[in-house]
């Protein structure tokens, strides 16, 4: 924008400069003399406008002229980086925001400064967090910036549209999440729970235990489920012909990039340098992104492809990897669109984009949560014994080969709480970003169009002011009496809230319950001794991270339960 600006003005003042003299007709004037001179007058001019309008912007503005400048916030700022630093340095990627939130509870808004003194408000109350995600939802967007950060991986689809197309995609995308739908799905991952309990079993020594690296562990598993409930195939298998460009290969470059991709992907969020830089920490990048979307396009081309072949066989569709086990979702949605009329038909393009917001959107959270789950599990033998003491008389007298009545599962208390506390203890996504549409008045505070919003997660899942004194504490048994603010929908926003909440949020927690009831009631988790080693301190975090993980993983120790 300021770009822009600052040729359009230096534009008009070359052409002005030249016609100074009275004497010769303006188009005389601007066309005797040499090129160059414009060329060089106008770049001269050029660059003097767009260092004056940058400092304007990162200097004037936010300190003399910003109507968000007396809203509360640290005055402590670097006189380019504001905060950025800090917050990049902190030991806790969300630690300054806690912070803060401890200084000014209260105020609906913190402001600080990022790069370039960028203004960003914190939302820091939960009435705050409900008008812009639900009264004014709409009026707000998600800003370019994000879409840079995530969307390459993620592609657009339901997490990056807007407005009525996103009520539109959301619509669509919320008939394969229904209670029936869900039910569905269940076989599908606990075929995949089977195999992780096998992998343990084969991997235990002459006493039965087996050391994991939690992090890594559920990642792997996780990505697992969501290649075959969302797309019904074995991720291994795709793209197998070539090691450097399969799925996994692919996917892994683009979510564990080398250090200088990192970087070039950190910079591209603020200045869009992506499709310039020749390195190859770029280029490798860029190819591994858009071999996913590739891999995706030919999954999507061929179930389409399947469908119009059972129509004409009079077959029913089926998901190839699947072996007859359950229905994946790629499947479900082609044949809703394919019964689809008008404006709710999806385009296969828009297709790959919800097939790739699901399989990243998904699975890196629920790894994170569940290794969250371990953590306690290790640390607090008491929750872990009250878990299993539910969990055994659903699993009794099953044979070898049974699947878990998902009923039951979902009706155990203890469980459920245990599995909300982690999410709200540890929320496992750092943040979002929105910024308004338009000028825009919430909670009484004049936000200007293009203002970034800031939501850290964690912050309403830590407030005292709404949990009580005991926010900190992990009670599992809280869950069971919620009452006050506590009880309010705001109070937990792991998920976010409104119109735009998680639309797979169910099936997250019917992913995490059947995990931790095929792991406890195999298995005991126990500490090993550097997690020991740190008593009650929790372990340091990762920073900077786009999940809330333990700095280096977490290791912890399966102990086969002993059969009676």
């Amino acid at each position: 924008m300021d770009l822009s600006r600052a040729a359009l003005v230096s534009l008009a003042e070359t052409a002005l400069w030249a016609g100074m003299r009275p004497e010769q007709t303006f188009l005389l004037r601007v066309t005797e003399l040499p090129v160059l001179e414009h060329v060089y007058r106008f770049f001269a001019l050029f660059s003097l406008q767009y260092l004056l309008l940058k400092w304007y912007r990162i200097v004037f503005y936010p300190h003399f002229v910003s109507p968000l400048r007396h809203l509360p916030g640290p005055k402590d700022n670097h006189p380019f980086f504001g905060q950025f630093i800090k917050i990049l340095l902190n030991p806790s990627p969300i630690g300054l925001h806690l912070d803060w939130h401890a200084q000014w509870p209260r105020a609906p808004f913190i402001r600080y400064l990022g790069i370039g003194n960028q203004e960003t408000l914190l939302i820091n109350t939960q009435e705050a967090h409900k008008e812009i995600l639900q009264t004014y939802c709409y009026s707000f967007k998600k800003p370019d910036a994000l879409y840079r950060l995530v969307g390459e991986i993620s592609g657009r689809g339901l997490l990056f549209t807007e407005g009525e197309e996103h009520k539109r995609q959301r619509k669509f995308i919320s008939a394969l999440f229904t209670v029936p739908a869900l039910k569905r799905i269940v076989p599908v991952f606990q075929n995949s729970i089977d195999d992780m309990i096998a992998y343990f079993r084969r991997n235990m020594d002459a006493e039965g235990r087996v050391t994991i690296e939690a992090v890594d562990c559920f990642s792997n598993i996780t990505l697992d489920i969501a290649g075959k409930t969302v797309m019904g195939i074995n991720l291994d298998n795709l793209g197998a012909g070539d090691p450097s460009l399969n799925f996994r290969a692919s996917y892994r470059r683009v979510l564990q990039p080398p250090l200088l991709s990192a970087l070039i992907s950190f910079v591209n969020t603020f200045v869009p340098v992506r499709g310039w830089i020749p390195l190859e920490a770029n280029l490798g990048y860029v190819r591994a992104a858009e071999n996913l979307r590739s891999l995706v396009r030919q999954c999507v081309d061929q179930r389409f492809a399947d469908y119009d072949k059972s129509v004409k066989d009079g077959t029913p569709l089926t998901s190839p990897g699947l072996k007859g086990i359950g229905r994946d979702l790629m499947t479900m949605m082609v044949e809703e669109t394919k019964a689809a009329k008008g404006s709710e038909i999806v385009s296969e393009a828009e297709m790959v984009d919800q097939i790739l917001n699901l399989l990243t959107g998904g699975h890196e959270t629920t790894a994170t949560t569940l290794t969250w789950a371990v953590y306690v599990l290790a640390t607090r033998p008491e929750i872990q014994a009250a878990l299993r003491a539910e969990m055994i008389p659903v699993v009794a007298g099953r044979q070898p080969g049974d699947r878990p009545d998902w009923v039951l599962i979902d009706r155990l208390p203890y469980l459920d709480g245990f599995c909300k506390e982690v999410l709200r203890r540890y929320a496992p996504v750092v943040n979002s970003f929105r910024e308004p549409i338009e000028d825009i008045t919430v909670c009484g505070t004049f936000i200007p169009k293009g203002t970034l919003m800031f939501f850290s997660f964690s912050l309403a899942n830590l407030d005292g002011n709404l949990w009580g004194p005991d926010v900190n504490e992990f009670k599992p048994e809280r869950w069971a009496t919620l009452k006050g603010t506590a009880a309010n929908p705001y109070a937990m926003e792991s998920f976010s809230n409104g119109p735009r909440i998680c639309v797979g949020r169910a099936f997250t927690y019917m992913e995490i319950k059947s995990i931790l009831v095929e792991l406890l009631t195999n298995f005991r988790v126990l500490p090993t001794p550097e997690l020991a080693a740190l008593g009650h301190k929790q372990p340091p975090l990762q920073n900077p991270s786009i999940t809330v993980v333990p700095k280096g993983g977490l290791r912890v120790t399966l102990e086969k339960i002993k059969e009676n």
